[in-house]
């Protein structure tokens, strides 16, 4: 099984943003947070390696998936995953992420020692992304709105419920439904944050996950209005956090704002500099610490952390959607996983 120590330096080593974030919150909870991050990121890098054919990388992830939701209990099916992964991911996935990939075994050994009703949110959570990343890579055209909503929920929104069921268990006060109706939009506005910052590095590979610019309009003028669609996301993810009760998980409020302080940044600089490079558009060190500082000091209070947001994002532009029909549209959280769907 895989240690506590063993599970935070593969977080150091995989994700400097979440590894600074999640210890933020504390205890029980920010460990099963880091491990659902880790086993996400197994499933990312599978999903995500530039070499191995799609078909075997949908093959992987479907198999992982239905895993996942059968319970983990089976060590010889998790080994011969780890295995393949181990073999497939070789000669092509970054060192930290095929370390991590080769410890795919001992990862769910972790998750098996949780309760088991954490246990269940991370298995299923966990299932459902795996299953729509594979669904995505057998599918996968981004020609409008639709599409984006439909990619951005498969590999984070649905990270958001996952998130939001653990935060509600932890405490039973919590307005668990609103929650969970919120946390969509909060995935696809850290998501799209994240497209949108990584789209040069995406266009020298040949992808691209926003649609092309319609007829008469410029890729700066798709990418601003991308822009103001995630900073609505990013109000309502202020929206989600200010639900979470501060008694109880001061920690989670501050892991929460840190991550929607550091894209309402991150989506400024790309507003000042649309066709930017992914070093160009990255928010400095200096920032983050800055950032940790007043999150820190702000967090507590629903007023205080509002008050930062807003000056963050000092006059940006927003859209905003309707939250709840935005999750009614793509969520696969109460649907049976689309496994057959994605051989296709």
């Amino acid at each position: 099984m895989l240690s506590y120590e063993q599970q935070q330096r593969h977080l150091a080593l995989v994700s400097r943003t979440f590894a600074l974030t999640i210890p933020l919150i504390k205890g029980e909870l920010a460990d099963a947070i880091a491990n659902a991050y880790l086993i996400c990121r197994i499933a990312d890098t599978m999903e995500d390696d530039p070499k191995l054919a799609p078909a075997l990388k949908i093959k992987w992830l479907q198999r992982f998936a239905s895993e996942l939701e059968a319970g983990f209990a089976d060590d010889e099916a998790l080994l011969r995953l780890q295995d393949e992964a181990a073999a497939q991911l070789k000669d092509s996935a970054v060192p930290a992420e095929y370390a991590l990939c080769c410890e795919l075994l001992a990862v769910l050994q972790r998750t098996r020692s949780y309760p088991s009703a954490v246990q269940r949110i991370i298995g299923h959570g966990a299932a459902v992304l795996a299953a729509g990343m594979a669904q995505q890579l057998s599918s996968l055209q981004i020609k409008n709105l639709d599409d984006v909503d439909a990619y951005c929920y498969s590999v984070a929104g649905v990270v958001g419920e996952l998130l939001a069921k653990l935060f509600a268990r932890s405490d039973p006060s919590c307005p668990a439904d609103k929650l969970f109706a919120l946390s969509v939009s909060f995935g696809e506005g850290l998501q799209l944050t994240n497209i949108l910052k990584d789209r040069a590095t995406d266009a020298q590979r040949a992808v691209s996950f926003l649609p092309p610019p319609k007829d008469g309009s410029s890729q700066t003028e798709l990418l601003a209005h991308y822009c103001a669609l995630a900073q609505g996301h990013l109000q309502q993810a202020e929206d989600f956090t200010c639900l979470l009760s501060a008694r109880c998980l001061y920690g989670v409020r501050f892991f929460c704002l840190l991550n929607i302080a550091m894209a309402v940044l991150t989506l400024r600089r790309i507003e000042k500099n649309p066709l930017g490079t992914q070093a160009e558009l990255k928010i400095s060190r200096r920032s983050v610490k800055l950032l940790l500082l007043a999150c820190s000091l702000c967090a507590r209070f629903n007023f205080s952390l509002r008050l930062l947001l807003r000056l963050l994002r000092r006059g940006s532009p927003r859209q905003l959607r309707d939250a709840v029909a935005l999750a009614q549209k793509v969520s696969q959280w109460e649907q049976p996983l689309k496994l057959e769907a994605a051989l296709g």
